[in-house]
């Protein structure tokens, strides 16, 4: 497997790969699947359940504004293309879109489609070339693990949420509300489907265990 290196920094702004109002992404883009952690869904759902819909609104604004912060990320993790010479860093091609429901799946599954173009420009030089794929596949988790850490210290932070293990085996997770967390391990132990998305495209899901890449 080939070790990306990344475009310096957050100084690389990614390319609009499409727009998703008018028009699809390529045939050969990449779906990355980024899901919210179980236990953020249920407190969604319970929130919309019960009648708290301020509160509810407010977690679906961040929910929206740390949706775009995957796709620096991606930018910041995965920005290289591979060219004769090796690995180059490269601006890829991003659009991104936050879906909350996962179809044959009852309540909120909030979760973010970000499409990858198969080609990046090399910052250098101006060419393209093909994106490390096999790379990005292989570290999404690490896309999954930075958006659950901002998801969960500005939940704490702004709704009094407490982050941690409910079980030494369990991942992080909210552990207070207590019932919040003991529902989500719940529902962790469930085989749910992942949202195919709007547009079929080779997938990969972030964060699953074990995580899925379906070509």
């Amino acid at each position: 497997m080939t070790t990306p290196t990344p475009a310096s920094g957050d100084a690389v702004e990614p390319a609009r790969l499409f727009d998703p109002v008018f028009t699809d992404p390529p045939d050969d883009a990449v779906d990355v699947v980024v899901p919210a952690p179980r236990s953020l869904a249920v407190y969604m759902d319970s929130l919309q359940h019960t009648g708290h819909a301020g509160v509810l609104a407010g977690l679906r604004d961040l929910y929206w504004r740390e949706a775009a912060t995957c796709v620096r990320e991606v930018q910041r993790r995965f920005g290289c293309v591979l060219t004769a010479d090796g690995p180059a860093p490269a601006r890829l091609a991003i659009t991104h879109i936050v879906d909350e429901r996962v179809p044959g799946v009852a309540g909120l599954r909030p979760h973010v489609h970000v499409y990858v173009a198969a080609t990046g420009t090399t910052v250098a030089e101006g060419l393209r070339a093909p994106v490390d794929l096999e790379a990005l596949a292989a570290r999404a988790d690490d896309l999954y693990d930075h958006h659950r850490d901002r998801l969960a210290a500005a939940t704490a932070e702004g709704w009094g949420l407490t982050w941690g293990r409910p079980t030494p085996s369990a991942p992080t997770e909210i552990v207070e509300p207590a019932w919040t967390g003991r529902a989500a391990l719940e529902l962790l132990r469930r085989e749910e489907p992942w949202c195919p998305g709007v547009w079929v495209r080779r997938q990969i899901v972030a964060g699953a265990a074990p995580r899925r890449e379906v070509t």
